[in-house]
């Protein structure tokens, strides 16, 4: 195991690494080592090639009566907890090596970052993404780990990671309890016996709310006061703040759904905890809840149903996805995907001619084309240029999109195991339309899909897009499916509206005659 100080020998570990063609993964610790750190690292290794333990603790996110000078460091015990783990390496520069003289240069983190933890600490969140951008800049990892006790934290850098495209996969892992129940954290050393009798009512009222929603209480209002009272009655107890939010934006809700997070922060004395729960059913695992409240979103004018049905669906629709080892628990559960808006938008299956493969897996849930037609990112736009169409109406009129993939995951390459797995799908939509001629696939990741997994060819037998498309920027061929036994079915290649760095010219004059 290295132990690297400095950025310079770190970023050659990672360039040595990368150039090796293995995954790297991090994990972002301020030291004080314990379980919950532990479950991050056991994760990034069962995920990555390599991983790195950075060890740092980050003066720009404390405040100027915080405890930056008191919060336990120990770096040469943390560095004998992490041997048995067998990681590649451990980062622990000094606050010089990170934050040299005339430093000055800082991240703003948005709305964010204003409330709930940034109202109580003003600039937290500002030395957080600064810290973990430049982690992320020197160590070069492929996937990040992080704890969900620290909810609102990851809302915020995954926000950042998806506004500076910084390319890093971003892993939440469950809160880590001990035996009583209390969050594990490197604050909870501060507590003396009394101390943690008190700290273990805020996870305690934490769970009496669950139990509230368990049995059908959806008002947040009333389940906050559930809360509250549980807190009451302490004099050791000062609480900071309790919320009920959509777990994206951090909004408050009215009405409770599954995936919704309750947030709490209480002062113990001196010493500042914090805990949250996902509201779900009694028998959803933490993995579940999580994938639950990573994926929440709730309709425009959806009915308010008793989180217990609706994570117990959510559950059942990712279980495959989270034995898919190539994306497990990475980011979002599977998105709604065309099968959920063929009766709406698609009243008779015979008119469609034409289905579109591609890459169309926005960070925002709303965003995606068929929830919210009106919204035009650059992939969308793209698109109706390639096809001919100038908007949604005209679009579901003579194509359908569907996705290689069934979750928001970004890896470049795709994992062909995600591939593999998703084409099951992809099968499953072939088959809906009676009229179907013509598929359009946008992309390498499609391309491989559709040639090994559709096609059934072999390794050896799939021809790479680019050479593909060396020519024209497209090429078409006529082949015969499984899914489609009657007739030709006739393919489109072409790069991928936003994901190639060429483009292909319109075909829409090629698709005329499939939609006429």
């Amino acid at each position: 195991m290295k132990v690297i100080t400095s950025i310079d020998g770190m970023r050659a570990f990672s360039i040595q690494t990368h150039r090796a063609g293995k995954t790297l993964g991090l994990v972002p610790t301020m030291g004080a080592l314990h379980e919950g750190h532990f479950s991050l690292i056991h994760r990034a290794k069962a995920q990555c090639d390599e991983t790195i333990v950075s060890i740092f603790v980050n003066p720009a996110q404390f405040g100027p009566s915080e405890d930056y000078d008191r919060y336990p460091r120990d770096l040469n015990e943390d560095i004998e907890r992490l041997r048995p783990f067998n990681i590649a390496g451990v980062f622990a520069p000094s606050v010089e090596e990170m934050y040299p003289a005339g430093f000055e240069t800082f991240v703003d983190p948005g709305p964010l970052a204003a409330r709930l933890e940034g109202a109580s600490r003003p600039g937290h969140f500002r030395g957080v993404a600064t810290v973990v951008l430049k982690l992320f800049s020197i160590v070069g990892p492929d996937l990040a780990y992080f704890g969900q006790k620290d909810f609102q934290q990851t809302a915020v850098i995954r926000r950042m990671v998806h506004d500076l495209n910084l390319g890093v996969r971003l892993v939440v892992c469950p809160t880590v309890r001990d035996e009583d129940g209390l969050a594990i954290s490197s604050r909870n050393a501060y507590l003396n016996s009394s101390g943690r009798e008190s700290a273990q009512r805020l996870s305690r009222g934490l769970r009496q709310a669950q139990e509230l929603v368990w049995n059908g209480e959806t008002r947040a209002e009333r389940v906050k006061d559930e809360i509250r009272q549980a807190l009451g009655g302490d004099s050791a107890l000062r609480l900071d703040y309790v919320e009920i939010v959509q777990p994206g934006s951090l909004a408050p809700v009215e009405r409770i759904t599954a995936g919704n997070v309750a947030l709490a922060a209480a002062w113990i004395g001196p010493t500042r905890l914090i805990d949250n729960v996902i509201f779900g059913p009694k028998d959803a695992s933490a993995e579940d809840l999580l994938q639950a409240a990573q994926g929440a979103a709730a309709p425009k004018g959806a009915p308010l149903h008793a989180p217990g049905l609706e994570t117990e669906s959510l559950r059942l629709q990712i279980q495959n996805c989270r034995d898919c080892a190539a994306i497990s628990s990475v980011l979002l559960p599977p998105r709604e995907f065309l099968l959920k808006y063929l009766r709406s938008d698609y009243p008779d299956l015979s008119s469609v001619r034409v289905l579109v493969i591609g890459r169309d897996a926005p960070w925002i849930a709303e965003h995606y084309l068929y929830r919210s037609p009106e919204w035009k990112d650059p992939f969308v736009s793209r698109l109706y240029e390639l096809v001919g169409v100038s908007h949604f109406a005209e679009f579901k009129s003579r194509f359908a999109l569907t996705d290689a993939l069934r979750c928001h995951a970004s890896i470049i390459p795709a994992p062909e195991k995600a591939l593999g797995n998703c084409a099951r799908h992809v099968r499953e939509e072939i088959k809906l339309f009676p009229n179907l001629r013509t598929i359009v696939i946008l992309g390498e990741a499609a391309c491989l899909q559709f040639q090994r997994f559709i096609l059934g060819r072999s390794a050896g037998e799939v021809i790479p897009l680019n050479r593909l498309l060396a020519e024209k920027g497209w090429a078409e061929e006529e082949v015969r499916c499984e899914e489609i036994k009657d007739r030709p079915l006739r393919l489109i290649y072409c790069h991928h509206p936003v994901g190639d760095y060429q483009s292909t010219p319109s075909i829409a004059q090629m698709l005329g005659e499939a939609t006429g």
